[in-house]
């Protein structure tokens, strides 16, 4: 049986890999979008395929980034020990560069993402649930 903190961390990574998923489609839309608008306005080709170009590369990045916490995910729901490991790091990632964000603009949001991040690393390395995974 799957306990209900590892049901949440695994809807968490879901939410996360929609927000990823959602952003890489935006950017692909705007870089398309931007380098069109360049096109119209008679900037050049070069500048509408660089537009065009980053908005892509950003975007199926922030996709990829995306398909990773979705996969976090179905492994954590499924109890597998690479779903925690995956998540893990992820996670250590996440908080790292919530700790870095909290350096440059300590605003309510990054102190909540860093606690946040900050017990599922602790969860997840706590052995009862370390058990469950393999």
């Amino acid at each position: 049986m799957r306990p209900l903190g590892v049901s949440l961390v695994a809807l968490l990574n879901w939410l996360r890999a929609g927000l990823f998923g959602f952003g890489g489609l935006v950017l692909i839309l705007v870089g398309h979008l931007s380098g069109r608008l360049a096109a119209m306005i008679g900037s050049g080709p070069l500048l509408e395929r660089v537009l065009s170009a980053v908005g892509k590369t950003l975007g199926f990045a922030a996709l990829l980034v995306a398909v990773v916490w979705l996969a976090a995910g179905v492994g954590l729901w499924t109890l597998k020990a690479w779903g925690r490991s995956l998540t893990l790091v992820l996670t250590g990632l996440w908080l790292f560069f919530g700790l870095f964000g909290l350096l440059h603009r300590p605003f309510p949001t990054h102190i909540l993402r860093v606690i946040i991040d900050g017990v599922i690393v602790v969860y997840l390395v706590n052995p009862d649930v370390k058990k469950l995974f393999t």
